[in-house]
């Protein structure tokens, strides 16, 4: 029998096809986009640092604000080896994708770096862990020399061990976070410095058996110490990802309100805590040339605090 064309079967066959493909070509594309991208970070090494919440949690918001042109992401978390630097890891696509970190001419030679500083050099102005029972002792430090009888604990392979060493400071070094705190509760060291971001966070997360320790700011240790996540030269496209996301949260201004609304860094914008503070200004022998041009004193202004040199 002949199909007449003019009684529209034809078209309705034609036209649920055309449906059908659409649903299924649809289907597709949103399976595509819902699968979501694992970014392998490092798992801390230690619940006591607080801090690294801060990091993780700007990472999840910048992916999730790319998500249009990247697709979805997820962090996955890494144990990570007790010792050794941590970076090495990232080369070739090892076991890291991204993490945080401060730079030196071989990081910055072997690793892909994301142009904004995401503390805006916060991480640089420390204040000191202590024991309550040194507390007299450190109210008497009024310069670097005064420090020099002290003696200060770091982590291994820490940027900050250079800095100190370079300024005359003692300094005792473990691979673990809670072994360095442990050190300072037991007095194998007397004062562990940590940025005004991270000393409140971390303290406030240590066990009963460190009760003891306070973060003392009367006495600020000040030197360029820059933060930048960093990836593997090879992963381009979570380069760009990144470097997009950042780049616009910086200039809209939304990157200053997160550090400011954020619960680990949030007490940093009381600027009255640190009125009364003396400010002991070192040089950071390990940060590139670059770098040390870059460094504004954005945070000495934000708090009107002065400076002392370190001599």
């Amino acid at each position: 029998m002949d199909v007449d064309l003019r009684d529209g079967s034809a078209e309705d066959c034609l036209m649920r096809l055309l449906l059908l493909f659409f649903s299924l070509f649809s289907l597709a594309c949103f399976v595509g986009a819902s699968a979501s991208t694992a970014i392998h970070v490092a798992t801390p090494q230690s619940k006591l640092e607080a801090s690294t919440s801060y990091y993780f949690d700007l990472l999840r918001l910048v992916l999730q604000k790319t998500s249009a042109d990247y697709g979805q992401a997820n962090l996955v978390f890494e144990p990570m080896p007790a010792s050794g630097s941590l970076w090495k890891l990232m080369l070739k696509k090892n076991r890291i994708d991204v993490h945080w970190l401060t730079p030196t001419a071989e990081i910055e030679h072997k690793l892909q770096r994301i142009t904004v500083a995401i503390l805006y050099g916060g991480l640089g102005l420390r204040g000191l862990i202590i024991k309550s029972s040194l507390l007299q002792e450190f109210q008497h430090v009024k310069t670097v020399d005064d420090l020099r009888r002290f003696t200060a604990c770091q982590g291994e392979n820490w940027p900050d061990v250079q800095v100190l060493q370079y300024a005359g400071l003692k300094v005792h070094t473990a691979q673990k976070f809670v072994s360095i705190l442990d050190m300072l509760h037991k007095g194998r060291c007397d004062y562990f410095p940590r940025s005004i971001i991270e000393g409140d966070a971390e303290l406030a997360s240590q066990p009963q058996n460190y009760q003891g320790l306070i973060f003392f700011t009367s006495v600020l240790l000040y030197y360029p110490l820059p933060v930048h996540f960093y990836v593997d030269p090879e992963n381009k496209t979570l380069a760009r990802r990144l470097e997009q996301g950042l780049t616009a949260m910086h200039n809209s201004g939304e990157l200053l309100r997160f550090m400011q609304e954020h619960p680990v860094t949030r007490h940093v914008f009381e600027p009255q805590r640190y009125s009364q503070s003396l400010v002991l200004k070192l040089h950071n022998p390990v940060l590139p040339a670059s770098h040390q041009q870059d460094q504004s004193n954005v945070w000495l202004e934000l708090l009107q605090l002065k400076q002392k040199p370190s001599r």
